[in-house]
């Protein structure tokens, strides 16, 4: 087995690949290298953190329709199509409710206890009038309105990664909690996903769950809290009220068959709440649903049948 860690997209990125006698070390030495650039491509493309990342470029420009890249105009389009098929519960314009909760700044800046000054947000419900060429590059937006993709951009680039390792027979890709599995490892017949306590890794794991081929995400109002004007606050934006959410649910844990679709519908499952999200229903079919589960305030774990199936007792 070998390992890759490496730092990206605001997180601990870690990269595993089992290796056979079709495919030696140094291939899949080479083949890790090029996985983590994928990761490194989408952090110069989508993180809001760096100054000339695509992203930033995109948000600082005032004309209403920009030039972008075929990859970014690609994932763009896909957020717009998750803000119609959840009825803008994921809106990938939430970036100036962030912003006016502190979080301005990588997240370590923030969690100093510095705070900045901003305006008092509105809720968000413009996505609809945000559209993409994708033939031809363009993003059309009205003035002002700026774009945050980080969630769903760290599943695309843990998918786009497994691209560069499918050939081999097991690989399992971390991006801060983002995971996607391919094949096995060499002593199980899956790999074993534990599920932490919203408390953090270091104090209990909740559940366990097998994957060969899919992925896991989890959203958490604990992971990235912060104090703001005396009261705590999160990451988790609820664009209905441009407020964190505040469904009662403290963690929600998606398995689907993309790391991008699962952190979507991990993200939906937290700001709706405990039983939105059914894999049966249209949205979840979408999203390529496989399993939800739900941490609730007061200590409640909830889990949907399709869970249960992949859940594991270690």
């Amino acid at each position: 087995m070998l390992h890759y860690s490496t730092r990206a997209m605001n997180t601990d990125c870690l990269l595993i690949l089992r290796v056979d006698e079709a495919n030696d070390e140094r291939a899949g030495r080479t083949a890790l290298t090029r996985a983590a650039a994928r990761v490194d491509e989408y952090e110069q493309a989508f993180s809001r953190f760096r100054p000339g990342s695509s992203l930033s470029r995109l948000n600082e420009d005032p004309s209403d329709r920009v030039q972008v890249s075929a990859g970014f105009a690609a994932l763009l389009a896909r957020a717009l199509e998750y803000a119609r098929l959840t009825g803008g519960v994921f809106d990938p314009l939430v970036l100036d409710n962030l912003e006016a909760l502190g979080y301005d700044r990588t997240f370590e800046e923030v969690s100093s206890g510095v705070q900045t000054r901003h305006p008092v947000a509105a809720p968000c419900a413009r996505w609809t009038l945000v559209q993409v060429d994708a033939r031809r590059g363009f993003v059309t937006r009205p003035p002002g309105a700026r774009i945050d993709l980080g969630g769903v951009a760290k599943g695309a680039a843990a998918d786009a990664a497994m691209a560069e390792l499918a050939s081999f027979p097991g690989a399992l890709i971390d991006l801060g909690g983002d995971i996607r599995a391919h094949g096995q490892p060499d002593d199980a017949e899956g790999w074993i996903v534990a599920v932490d306590e919203p408390a953090g890794p270091h104090v209990a794991s909740l559940d366990y769950v097998k994957l060969r081929d899919g992925a896991v995400a989890t959203s958490s109002v604990h992971k990235r809290r912060w104090m703001r004007n005396g009261r705590t606050v999160h990451h988790i934006i609820d664009p209905r009220s441009g407020q964190p959410a505040s469904s009662g649910v403290v963690q929600c844990t998606a398995i689907a068959d993309t790391a991008e679709h699962a952190d979507v519908a991990a993200k939906v499952g937290l700001i709706l709440g405990v039983g939105s999200l059914l894999e049966d229903d249209e949205m979840s079919c979408a999203l390529g649903l496989r399993g939800v589960a739900w941490v609730t305030a007061d200590g409640g774990y909830l889990c949907t049948p399709g869970w249960r199936s992949y859940a594991v007792g270690c």
